[in-house]
């Protein structure tokens, strides 16, 4: 067969440019593996960003609030109105008592100082120190309005530092010992977090709605209904 040849050398053109695309294309797969894959990173980078802003604002609104409340306090009167203050006589004295220097006792950091050193250091992003400030606010003043503030932090302390597993077990203490207090609703949604950051999807997912069943109205049930949201377009 005279035309033998040229047929062999026909297939043999196309087999190559067949490889050829073949390799083209495996080349574009990977070029676009490798964008997703540092697409993926930049947005866990951003909100790795944002998370830490969203720390570094809610403690410094709490300390805000704090502050409101001392300046309140020092406002208003120490003396009752209508209460006359009588200045003490000075007695006199045939002896004049020696001068005796007496040192004042140390002072027990006060529940305030406490918990302010807490939220100093976490924001300075000393977070196991400022973990440890918080347990031994948590163990000194445990029945305190700040104690699921505090725990709050700890669950904190340990998400920054991506221990998802610690921090899930603080957010669920969190929401087991204070239900009714203000940080409930926010360490169910971090609990939420750490279960997504783990890869455990439905148990995130429950955690998600039951932010928005229990606590409805809340800003944390807006964040949960758009974590959810995206695990439904996933």
């Amino acid at each position: 067969m005279k035309n033998r040849p040229i047929i062999l050398s026909i297939a043999a053109a196309l087999l190559f440019a067949g490889c050829a695309g073949m390799g083209e294309h495996e080349k574009k797969v990977d070029e676009l593996g490798r964008k997703v894959t540092e697409l993926k990173a930049s947005i866990d980078e951003r909100d790795a960003k944002v998370e830490d802003l969203n720390n570094k604002f809610n403690l410094l609104h709490e300390k805000l609030e704090t502050a409101k409340a001392d300046i309140e306090k020092l406002s208003r009167p120490l003396v009752p109105e209508g209460l006359k203050v009588v200045p003490l006589e000075e007695e006199p004295s045939s002896a004049a008592a020696p001068m005796v220097e007496a040192q004042a006792p140390a002072k027990a950091e006060g529940p305030d100082e406490l918990y302010n050193k807490g939220q100093d250091l976490f924001l300075n992003g000393n977070f196991e120190e400022s973990r440890k400030v918080f347990a031994r606010f948590l163990k000194a003043y445990p029945d305190h309005t700040l104690s699921d503030n505090a725990l709050y932090w700890v669950g904190e302390s340990y998400y920054s530092e991506k221990d998802f597993v610690a921090a899930l077990a603080r957010f669920r203490e969190v929401v087991d010992r204070y239900p009714g207090e203000n940080k409930a609703p926010d360490a169910l949604l971090k609990a939420a977090y750490s279960c997504l950051e783990m890869e455990d999807i439905e148990k995130g997912r429950e955690y998600l709605e039951k932010v928005v069943r229990k606590y409805p109205g809340t800003e944390a049930a807006g964040k949960a209904r758009k974590a959810l949201d995206r695990l439904a377009r996933r």
